[in-house]
């Protein structure tokens, strides 16, 4: 392996990477009650930057006022007050030569923690295999989800639109969409979570549905220049055996 190339730089987009080190997506749940970033968060993303990362891909955020959020004080982008919340944590990464990635989630049936509703949605009624993680102050199992319609298919799919185009106005490099780890996304992709017969379940082709409608709409909304990425995963939080 030639380790000088760990050092070098690269471009996306049309952002330069100042060396390969990107510090991953870690949930932090350390936001205000209402979603909005705070000085916490601004001295602990900064210090990534500070220390040579070339970029840092943030927590998942929660993108809308319904279901999406999946913690207590998860920090969100639904609302102009989060953008502007995150504008001095995003200008804090930037001063030290680092890009800044939102990372966009929606939590689905693995939500455990919304203050905006009691109910969570999913493709199909079924919970989620495993419980409530106890360190994000969760306990027991999950609750069994509503299953989504059409129409929620429509307003989830916006949802990550319009968090894109506010996270481009909070200043971030780019996004990406959190389609790993057993939230809504992922729900989508799993067998023994999707048990719909429209487009959006059964073959592999529709269970990707949403996904791709979601890259693609993304993409006409911030631009052809602007960073869009995908996250997935083999294991799910709280079903790391699947």
């Amino acid at each position: 392996m030639n380790q000088e190339k760990l050092f070098s730089n690269t471009v996306i987009k049309n952002k330069t990477l100042k060396n390969r080190y990107v510090v991953a997506p870690m949930t932090r749940i350390s936001a205000e009650q209402d979603g909005r970033a705070n000085d916490t968060m601004k001295q602990y993303y900064e210090r990534y930057a500070k220390g040579g990362f070339s970029a840092v891909i943030s927590e998942g955020i929660y993108i809308d006022e319904s279901y999406s959020q999946g913690y207590d004080d998860q920090p969100g982008i639904a609302r102009e007050e989060h953008v502007q919340a995150w504008k001095p944590v995003v200008n804090a990464v930037h001063k030290h030569d680092s890009l800044m990635i939102a990372q966009l989630m929606h939590a689905g049936g693995q939500s455990q923690g919304n203050a905006y509703t009691n109910e969570t949605i999913s493709p199909s009624d079924v919970p989620p295999k495993g419980e409530q993680l106890g360190f994000y102050g969760g306990t027991g199992p999950f609750q069994t989800p509503k299953a989504m319609t059409v129409q929620d298919i429509e307003l989830v799919k916006d949802a990550f639109v319009q968090s894109a185009v506010r996270a481009k106005e909070a200043g971030f490099d780019g996004v990406e969409i959190h389609g790993a780890n057993g939230y809504l996304l992922d729900q989508f992709l799993t067998d023994y979570l999707n048990h719909r017969e429209d487009q959006y379940g059964g073959s592999k082709e529709n269970r990707l549905r949403i996904i791709l409608e979601i890259i693609q709409d993304i993409r006409n909304a911030v631009g052809s220049d602007y960073i869009v990425g995908i996250r997935i995963s083999q294991i799910k939080v709280a079903d790391p055996d699947h």
